[in-house]
């Protein structure tokens, strides 16, 4: 289940704000899914690119 929010930026208020108020509702709707789920969800990240290496430097597969 992934939800996306795509919030225009309004007049007067800073993005922050915005991106803030999007986390807080991502986090409230992963934790409401993971309570109902009979395993924890794990949050992954994508691994941090290393200095230098180019994507078309890599081999097709």
């Amino acid at each position: 289940m992934a939800l996306t929010f795509q919030l225009e930026p309004a007049a007067g208020r800073p993005p922050d704000l915005e991106v803030g108020i999007r986390k807080k509702i991502e986090h409230d709707v992963v934790m409401k899914a993971s309570s109902s789920l009979p395993k924890r969800l794990a949050l992954l990240r994508a691994p941090a690119k290393k200095k230098g290496a180019s994507a078309t430097s890599r081999k097709p597969s």
